[in-house]
C-alpha cells in the first residue's frame, strides 16, 4: 500500500520540486531496503522510476541523481540480477554511460554477497568485452578520457563512479585484441595528472587489469614512460619546473603501484617478469625525489609483488635474482624510521615483506641475513636519541604517575617471525650462530635490564 501510494504520487505530481522528490527518494530507499520482500511487478516499476530520474538535471545536481540511484541499489537486495541487467543495457547502447550509472556500478559491488560478487565479476568481464568496439568511436573515447580526468568532488577520497570507471576501463583494455590500441590507451592514461593519490591508484588498477591478458604491452608502455618524457624529469638528477610539479611530481608513485597491480592481477604469469619489475622498482626507489608518498607506494607495490608470488605454488621453481636488491631498499627504509617511536606501520610492513622475500630462491647469503636481522632488531630495540631524551628532562622534576603493565609489544612480533625464514634454510648450529651473533648485544642489554 505504501509503495503504491508513493508510486502514484510521483505519477500524479510530475511538476513536484526536486527537493521534495529528493526527500521521497530517501524514504523510498529505506522502505525498499528494509522490506523482506518486494513483488516482481512493483520491483520493475521502481526500477524504471529510478532509472528515469537518475539522469535528470536539477538544481540539486549530483545529490538528486544519487538519491534516485540509491533506490536502484536498494532493489539489489531483492533482485540484483535484474538491476545489473537493466544497467548493462544502458552501458552497451553506444552512448558513454551517465555518471549515475557509473555510481551505481561503483556501489553495487559492496552490497553483494561473495557468491553474487563472483557472478558480478563475470558479468563485468563480458561487459568489458562487448564495450571494446566503443573505443574506436572518437566521441565515446573522448567522453571516457574526460570522465577519467575530471576532478573529484573531494580530493580526500575517490567517488564510487570514478573508482568503477578505472575498473571498467581496465576490463575493456583487458578484453581488447589489438595490441596497438591497448598501448595507445595506456599511454594516454599515463599522460594524465598524477597529483592525487586516488588518481594514481586508479591508473595503476587499470594497468593491472589490462596486464591480465596484455602483460607484454603493459610492461612496454610503463618501461617507455619511465625512461622518457615527463617522468624522467622527476628523478633527483633533474629539476622540475614549478608549473609541472603538481602534475608529474608523483608519477614515479603511479609507476610503482602499477608494477604491484600487474603482479597481483597477472598471478602465476608474472614469474618470468619478476626480476624485470623488481629492477625497475629498485631504480625508482634509488633515483626518485623521495618523500612519504613514494615510500608508501614502494611498500604497497612490494607487498603486492610478494603476495602474488607467495600465493602461487610454482614460485619454488623460479629464481628471483633481484631479491637482495629489494631487501637492501627495505633496510634503507627501516633505518629511516623515527627512533623515538617503538612501533610504526612502516616497520611492520617492511619486516612482513622481508619475511616473505627470504623464502624465495635464491636464498640470501648468511652475511646478508645477519645484517637484515641486526637492522630490524636494532630498529625495534634501540633507545631514543639523547637529544630526544633531553627534550623531556622536565619529567625528571615532576615524573608522571604511570602504571606499567607488561603486554606483548606489537612491534616485536614481526622481528621474531623473521628468525624462522632466515634460519630454516640451513639450520646448522654454526650457520645459526653466525647470523645471530650480532644480536648478542641486544641479549646483554635485556640481561642488564
Amino acid at each position: 500500500m505504501v509503495l503504491e501510494t508513493i508510486h502514484d504520487f510521483f505519477g500524479d505530481n510530475t511538476e513536484l520540486a526536486a527537493k521534495h522528490r529528493y526527500r521521497i527518494f530517501q524514504v523510498l530507499e529505506n522502505i525498499i531496503f528494509e522490506a523482506t520482500q518486494i513483488q516482481d511487478d512493483w520491483g520493475e516499476r521502481f526500477l524504471l522510476l529510478a532509472l528515469d530520474n537518475m539522469t535528470v538535471e536539477t538544481e540539486l545536481e549530483d545529490i538528486y541523481q544519487d538519491a534516485a540511484s540509491n533506490v536502484l541499489l536498494a532493489m539489489c537486495k531483492h533482485s540484483w540480477p535484474l538491476v545489473a541487467s537493466k544497467i548493462e543495457e544502458d552501458f552497451l547502447n553506444g552512448i558513454f554511460p551517465h555518471r549515475s550509472l557509473l555510481y551505481v556500478m561503483g556501489v553495487l559491488y559492496q552490497l553483494l554477497t561473495p557468491t553474487q560478487r563472483a557472478c558480478w565479476q563475470e558479468q563485468l568481464i563480458q561487459m568489458g568485452a562487448r564495450s571494446v568496439q566503443f573505443l574506436a568511436e572518437d566521441e565515446w573515447a573522448k567522453a571516457l578520457m574526460f570522465a577519467i580526468t575530471k576532478p573529484d568532488r573531494t580530493y580526500l577520497e575517490q567517488s564510487p563512479e570514478k573508482t568503477f570507471l578505472f575498473i571498467y576501463y581496465g576490463m575493456i583494455l583487458r578484453a581488447a585484441n589489438n595490441s596497438a590500441m591497448v598501448r595507445k590507451h595506456l599511454k594516454l592514461l599515463l599522460e594524465t595528472s598524477h597529483h592525487f593519490a586516488k588518481q594514481r591508484e586508479g591508473i595503476a588498477l587499470t594497468i593491472g587489469l589490462t596486464a591480465e591478458r596484455h602483460l607484454d604491452d603493459a610492461w612496454a608502455v610503463l618501461d617507455q614512460f619511465g625512461r622518457t618524457g615527463h617522468l624522467k624529469r622527476t628523478l633527483n638528477n633533474y629539476s622540475l619546473k614549478e608549473e609541472e610539479d603538481t602534475k608529474w611530481k608523483w608519477a614515479s608513485s603511479t609507476i610503482l603501484l602499477s608494477y604491484g597491480q600487474m603482479a597481483a592481477k597477472a598471478k602465476e604469469n608474472i614469474f618470468p617478469w619478476v626480476d624485470n619489475i623488481s629492477s625497475r622498482m629498485v631504480f625508482f626507489f634509488r633515483n626518485s625525489n623521495w618523500d612519504d608518498t613514494l615510500k608508501q607506494s614502494f611498500l604497497e607495490a612490494t607487498l603486492m609483488l610478494v603476495g602474488a608470488i607467495s600465493r602461487n605454488e610454482g614460485a619454488h621453481s623460479y629464481e628471483f635474482t633481484q631479491v637482495p636488491e629489494l631487501v637492501d631498499c627495505l633496510m634503507v627504509l627501516i633505518k629511516k624510521e623515527p627512533q623515538d617511536t617503538l612501533c610504526t606501520t612502516t616497520r611492520q610492513q617492511v619486516m612482513r615483506i622481508v619475511s616473505g622475500l627470504c623464502k624465495l630462491r635464491p636464498h640470501l647469503d648468511s652475511k646478508r641475513k645477519s645484517k637484515v636481522l641486526f637492522t630490524c632488531f636494532q630498529s625495534v630495540y634501540k633507545l631514543p636519541l639523547v637529544e630526544t631524551l633531553e627534550k623531556h628532562t622536565c619529567l625528571l622534576a615532576d615524573p608522571p604517575d604511570i602504571q606499567v603493565t607488561r603486554l606483548p609489544n606489537p612491534g616485536l612480533i614481526t622481528p621474531n617471525k623473521l628468525l624462522f625464514p632466515l634460519c630454516r634454510i640451513f639450520p646448522l648450529p654454526c650457520f645459526i650462530f653466525f647470523i645471530l651473533f650480532p644480536l648478542l648485544a641486544f641479549s646483554i642489554y635485556f640481561v642488564v635490564l
